[in-house]
């Protein structure tokens, strides 16, 4: 089974049909974008199969694609996942018609891991990205652990030094998001701990500490910053 995503996209790439029109990608160009991807292990469950679609960025001509990688537990999911994209295609395909500009593209697409990856018209790719809602929920007992192993770290002890002047309200340390590989570069998942530095009432800004629960390290530490509301 599949302890990597890339196993089951290698030999199936399905692309948007506004990206099909535009004859963007060859042949040999999609089988060098699938042996560039990042490693993408499974967050508990081995992969049973996945659904890889090049998707519109709703432009013509198209800019930048969206690679979405879809990863299902099951195949009972990945059944259900078939079904959704093909829900889907049928609605694009309604709309697709003179003289409609718009269609839909794949974004949220339901399955148990979903990944996007932006694909440059050079054929470099950007930064992967897990856009899998449930990376927020994070138990009890991994958030009590993960944000010890943070406050015990060294790098922590070194943030608070560089830090003397910041205000108390801004809060304690928050363990916010599971992290994959493909993210963070890291071997295995890890849980994304904030500690937030300023905040202007608008955007705040802060050190982000990696943890690996198994390990019990801070990993990677770096720079956050996010918007209010």
């Amino acid at each position: 089974m599949g302890l990597d995503l890339r196993t089951f996209v290698e030999n199936d790439i399905r692309q948007h049909p506004r990206v099909a029109y535009q004859r963007l990608l060859s042949n040999d160009e999609l089988r060098s974008i699938v042996a560039s991807l990042p490693v993408l292990s499974p967050f508990k469950k081995e992969f049973k199969g996945a659904i890889s679609v090049l998707d519109w960025d709703h432009r013509l001509p198209s800019q930048v694609l969206l690679m979405r990688l879809f990863g299902y537990y099951s195949m009972r999911s990945l059944a259900s996942g078939q079904e959704a994209f093909d829900d889907r295609l049928e609605s694009i395909g309604e709309r697709d018609v003179f003289p409609e500009f718009d269609v839909p593209d794949f974004d949220q697409l339901g399955a148990d891991e979903a990944y996007e990856i932006p694909v440059y018209l050079d054929k470099k790719m950007g930064e992967c990205r897990l856009t899998s809602s449930w990376r927020r929920e994070i138990k009890s007992s991994d958030f009590k652990l993960a944000t010890q192993i943070a406050r015990d770290s060294k790098a922590f002890r070194e943030i608070k030094a560089e830090n003397r002047s910041r205000l108390p309200g801004l809060g304690d340390l928050e363990a916010v998001s599971w992290t994959p590989p493909c993210e963070s570069g890291h071997e295995t998942w890890t849980i994304d701990v904030w500690y937030l530095l300023t905040f202007d009432g608008r955007i705040g800004a802060g050190q982000s500490l990696l943890v690996d629960l198994n390990a019990k390290e801070v990993v990677t530490v770096r720079e956050f910053s996010v918007k209010a509301g």
